[in-house]
């Protein structure tokens, strides 16, 4: 049993017994992250009718997307796949968003705030751009792509996952993606002079 967790819009959870999709929750609450996650992990363990002891592997969403909302859960399945002792998988949110979509050439374009975009291109299910931060004239140069905007979701990360799993590929890298610095930085502080 595959549990899938992803913020990188709403807040959601997933379960899969191989592919198929065993329970699903979606809170579609873009700043609730923190307050949701472990009500989205509960009741998609539930509604499969299972306990969290009886799961064999996690999956997470690693982004790209804004910086707080997608630590949450990642935290959230690193910290259950630790306790549980469990593989913890790693995939792209557009990948998982290309895949979902069945399209054979696509860019997948997601907002990345100061009107930028996340971007990532696919020909034949396989990435050929990006993922990357573009602006809205980086977005011409896939004019001939059909572009697909659709936020992803945990049962899309569980779906590209299960798939993966099955083929013996790996998603072993489980860092964040952020593409960007996040948009608030530390103060430099104050200099302060000494002397009489």
């Amino acid at each position: 049993m595959l549990l899938a967790i992803d913020t990188s819009a709403g807040t959601s959870a997933a379960v899969y017994e191989g592919g198929a999709l065993k329970s699903f929750v979606l809170f579609e609450d873009p700043f609730g992250h923190a307050e949701n996650i472990g009500l989205a992990i509960a009741q998609a363990l539930d509604q499969a009718g299972i306990s969290p002891g009886e799961l064999t592997s996690v999956a997470i969403g690693r982004g790209p997307a804004p910086y707080t909302g997608l630590r949450v859960g990642m935290a959230a399945g690193t910290s259950l796949a630790e306790a549980l002792n469990l593989p913890l998988h790693g995939v792209i949110t557009l990948d998982a968003v290309a895949f979902a979509s069945g399209l054979e050439r696509c860019v997948v374009v997601a907002d990345a705030k100061r009107k930028e975009f996340f971007v990532a291109a696919y020909e034949r299910g396989e990435r050929v751009f990006g993922p990357e931060v573009v602006g809205p004239e980086g977005l011409t140069r896939f004019s001939d792509y059909q572009e697909i905007t659709q936020v992803c979701d945990a049962q899309m990360i569980g779906r590209f996952a299960a798939d993966a799993i099955a083929r013996g590929e790996k998603l072993d890298e489980i860092s964040a993606l952020y593409l960007r610095s996040p948009d608030v930085a530390p103060s430099p502080g104050k200099k302060v002079s000494g002397g009489n």
